[in-house]
């Protein structure tokens, strides 16, 4: 009888624990029942937009997070642009013919890029530009995001100095835009021909692209005497674009075209060295204004010395010049606000020259030889293995396009996938 009462017992807790363990609501068993605003917050911490486009091709539901136009916006201004590598001009002889095949430019895969080993280099092959004559090439000018601007080149020298035919193109996608030159400006010098953002920014983040870019043009007209004076004429993309002539900067007098010569830039400003000592000539890219600058001679060199420097800035907007003195590479930075300029670095080379700088790295070459080699700025290390080594002309960086084309169900219960940018 009380072996009976104890296994009842034992049967009536066995059935309370059975039942209150079936109270319990199931919770997430996985992935797919994350909610939508926690599932959000782990996609916005992906490394770059090609991981992003990655993950977004796991599922419609992820396809459409990543669509959203607002998470869009939100990755961007957690992650800067992906740059896959570099457009490095081969710089050819003074007067050299155009190779036979027409081109002057390489990519240069990264190799520090979290995407270099998942990007074929062929997609960023520009065989897909029209084809020129004999007597003619595309030149590489400028880089701005996805996009590139390119100008034709003559083998008359003096036609090449002439307002030039430009071309924009975005290798991914394979398409490009030739602009038509203004006929009041064919005959003007050019000294300089630059990619700028369009005037319309996306809710994405997405400020440029096919549909939405500028281009700025820098012209020397002759006033009198081998004097001159520099113009800026802006082209503008889409339906209500086209050529904006600026006016003369008539009170930025030049000397001669032949020593207007391109030192760098920075993030909203480009600069020319006009002749020996610390004038410097600046275009404002939000103004296309021109305005004379001076910089100390301690930094750019004494006025009676031959001296190189490059004007290069980096996300702070801070202006940097790079120089060589004696054999010393040194890094000079003008502070904001007072316009102080102080010393930021300095490495010990072998005498060397400048020939291309960024606020990447330095590219220069032993005086009286012709290898490169190249200094990183934010280690100060000298290297001569890098591919990018193996070109003497400018390197222009490029971005993946921003935002990027997906096949996404914007919606949960339409079952048409629409392409979303």
């Amino acid at each position: 009888m009380a072996g009976r009462r104890r296994r009842q017992r034992s049967s009536n807790k066995l059935k309370l624990k059975t039942a209150s363990r079936s109270d319990i609501p199931s919770g997430p068993t996985g992935v797919h029942q994350i909610p939508d605003h926690l599932l959000e917050l782990v996609l916005l911490r992906v490394g770059s937009s090609v991981a992003l486009v990655r993950a977004a091709f796991t599922c419609k539901r992820w396809r459409r997070l990543v669509a959203d136009t607002a998470f869009l916006a939100r990755f961007r201004s957690l992650h800067p642009a992906h740059v896959p590598g570099h457009y490095h001009v081969v710089d050819r002889p003074y007067r050299e013919k155009p190779r036979p095949d027409g081109k002057n430019q390489v990519f240069v895969p990264d190799p520090l890029s979290s995407t270099a080993d998942a990007i074929d280099g062929r997609h960023f092959s520009l065989d897909f530009l029209p084809e020129c004559d004999a007597s003619s090439a595309w030149e590489l000018a400028d880089s701005r995001g996805s996009l590139l601007l390119l100008y034709k080149t003559r083998s008359d020298w003096t036609r090449q100095l002439r307002f030039p035919d430009l071309l924009v193109c975005e290798p991914l996608s394979r398409r490009c835009q030739g602009i038509a030159y203004p006929p009041a400006m064919r005959l003007h010098l050019c000294f300089g021909a630059f990619l700028l953002d369009g005037g319309a920014v996306d809710d994405t983040g997405g400020c440029i692209g096919m549909s939405n870019f500028r281009v700025i043009v820098a012209v020397y007209e002759d006033v009198a005497h081998s004097r001159g004076a520099p113009r800026a004429c802006v082209f503008s993309s889409g339906a209500d674009g086209g050529w904006s002539l600026g006016q003369r900067a008539a009170g930025v007098p030049l000397s001669g075209f032949g020593l207007i010569t391109y030192v760098g830039r920075t993030r909203w400003s480009r600069y020319w060295k006009m002749e020996r000592g610390g004038v410097v000539l600046s275009l404002d890219e939000a103004t296309a204004e021109f305005s004379l600058v001076m910089f100390p001679d301690t930094v750019v060199g004494w006025r009676d010395e031959f001296s190189t420097f490059w004007v290069i800035g980096g996300e702070d907007g801070a202006v940097r010049v790079v120089r060589m003195i004696n054999r010393d590479l040194t890094v000079f930075a003008q502070l904001q606000g007072s316009g102080e300029w102080v010393t930021e670095k300095v490495v010990r080379l072998r005498p060397a020259d400048i020939v291309a700088a960024n606020e990447r790295y330095i590219l220069l070459t032993p005086r009286g030889e012709t290898c490169l080699f190249s200094v990183e700025l934010d280690t100060l290390q000298a290297e001569s293995t890098h591919e990018r080594n193996r070109y003497a002309g400018p390197a222009y960086p490029y971005e993946l396009p921003w935002p990027p084309a997906l096949q996404a169900c914007c919606a949960a219960d339409d079952r048409r996938p629409r392409r979303c940018r």
